[in-house]
């Protein structure tokens, strides 16, 4: 086993990513000022061409705008980016979505999130809505130009990353409290806007055509897949997407009423939404592989330390049915999983809290006819570490060789480590 801490020398970070493009490997995670789960959170990446012998410096892919950047725990002066999840699409593209948050203290705090409408039709189309101080909204066209309620023509437009214009001049960003020239920080970044985005999650893609050099500037999907019944969150389950034996990008997400997946039948251009998984049994992160047969799999995250619920779907992700729990134990919190042949392998703590990561492995067994029986699971799992361990992405290297990337403390750094299965 080859062992490299990649990201934690000099800040926090957390929520691992890891994609193998075939020709290097790409790692991705949140770098953090603190050891919350909200304040200022960026998504950073290193690249290895080497099989993860050695690895590039960090780079920066998206940051969000902020009033404060501190160390400070409790500091919400700001937005953030959070939970990121990966997959190298048929073109070739590596595909990026993570969950964004405007400043808030997003699901950590609840009564800061807000039930206004974040969405309004125009012209047989849904476009993204920002409101006034005295709650008249305002409607967000494609080309960042707004408009109001009575569809008339404003002097504002968007650019970037929330940037409000007000004709030349720059008056804030949407996506912040506050107003502008009232920032009470000496290291702001910038200010609120007069014109300001709903308290909510946000969905946004990346991607990168170069194995990681660069990336593209984020795009907010989330009109594409919201459902008016989600109310103000749906997020990303982090680690990897699936991409099917069709070509079809499955991405987990989850509501705070739901576990839903979102999809791609063109390399992530364009994303739809099905209803719902009914039966991974916690309305939280979730992961899932494809059998030989095309028959996807899902992974739940339980509610207690116990055997990991799992749901099956023959049509490609739109609908799923409740199957037998799988063997292995694990504690409440996320885990990864991939298939390599005939066999899955999934990441996850072993210990009724977070710690001693394991791999469980299992075999898909098929009837005469290629057709699934069952997922047979070994006795042994493939020990990873003791102490520590717990969200963690797996990838295959080569059909005899895993890699994985994973927290193996608290909050703290993300460790790449190569598995010989």
């Amino acid at each position: 086993m080859q062992k490299t801490c990649l990201f934690g020398e000099e800040s926090v970070y957390r929520i691992p990513s890891l994609v193998n493009t075939g020709k290097e490997l790409v790692a991705v995670c949140n770098r953090e000022t603190n050891d919350n789960d909200y304040g200022y959170m960026e998504l950073v990446c290193r690249r290895s061409e080497d099989g993860g012998k050695t690895w590039s410096e960090v780079q920066l892919i998206a940051c969000p705008p902020a009033r404060e950047i501190s160390k400070d725990y409790n500091n919400s002066k700001t937005a953030f980016f959070i939970d990121p999840v990966m997959c190298v699409a048929q073109n070739g593209d590596i595909v990026l979505l993570a969950t964004f948050f405007p400043e808030c203290k997003g699901i950590m705090d609840k009564k800061y999130l807000e039930k206004k409408a974040a969405f309004s039709g125009f012209d047989s189309k849904i476009y993204p809505v920002v409101y006034d101080r005295d709650g008249n909204y305002y409607i967000v066209l494609d080309n960042g130009k707004i408009i109001d309620s009575k569809k008339a023509k404003t002097p504002y437009r968007i650019e970037g990353l929330g940037e409000l214009y007000k004709g030349e001049e720059y008056v804030g960003n949407i996506y912040l409290n506050g107003a502008m020239g009232k920032s009470d920080s000496d290291m702001a970044t910038t200010f609120g806007a007069p014109l300001k985005a709903p308290k909510r999650s946000y969905v946004y893609l990346f991607k990168s055509s170069d194995g990681g050099k660069t990336w593209s500037e984020g795009k907010d999907i989330t009109r594409d897949i919201y459902f008016d019944d989600d109310g103000y969150f749906l997020g990303i389950a982090p680690g990897s997407a699936l991409v099917t034996k069709k070509g079809r990008i499955i991405v987990p997400l989850y509501t705070l009423k739901n576990t839903v997946c979102i999809y791609s039948d063109d390399n992530g251009e364009t994303w739809q939404r099905n209803r719902r998984l009914p039966y991974t049994e916690n309305i939280d992160e979730w992961t899932a592989v494809e059998s030989e047969d095309e028959i996807i799999f899902a992974f739940g995250r339980a509610k207690k330390f116990g055997k990991t619920p799992v749901s099956a779907s023959g049509d490609n992700g739109i609908t799923w049915i409740k199957e037998k729990k799988a063997a292995f134990k694990a504690p409440k919190c996320q885990k990864n999983a991939i298939s390599v042949g005939n066999r899955i392998f999934v990441s996850h703590p072993s210990g009724k809290k977070r710690e001693n990561g394991v791999i469980s492995v299992g075999e898909f067994i098929y009837d005469k006819y290629g057709n699934i029986k069952k997922i047979k699971w070994q006795k042994e799992d493939i020990k990873i570490n003791e102490g520590f361990f717990a969200y963690s992405c797996l990838t295959k290297l080569d059909d005899n060789t895993l890699g994985i990337l994973y927290e193996d403390a608290p909050s703290a750094h993300i460790v790449f480590e190569t598995i010989e299965i």
